[in-house]
């Protein structure tokens, strides 16, 4: 299994953890950013323990993507975990 693969299935553990999915109610604004924090925390974790170089990111992130779409998430929300990842916690800064 490719350090990508293994990063992304990280990560789909991780965002079940932090955001769970089978909620009764709707989460309020501050709940998902606190979710969405404690996510990125884990998340630079899997980056540092795995050690990804920038393609491995990018990989990790696209394969993570998939993951969360073919799981049933909305593609609005997706696309805005994706994007909140890439810029919090997958970044080249330390």
């Amino acid at each position: 299994m490719s350090k990508a693969t293994e990063a992304a299935i990280a990560l789909n553990v991780a965002f079940a953890k932090c955001v769970p999915a089978n909620q009764k109610k709707r989460m309020s604004d501050a709940e998902w950013a606190l979710s969405l924090q404690k996510f990125h925390l884990e998340a630079r974790a899997i980056r540092k323990r795995l050690a990804l170089g920038p393609l491995a990111r990018a990989l990790a992130t696209y394969h993570f993507q998939k993951r969360l779409l073919k799981a049933g998430f909305d593609a609005d929300i997706v696309r805005k975990v994706v994007f909140s990842l890439v810029l919090n916690a997958f970044t080249a800064r330390a």
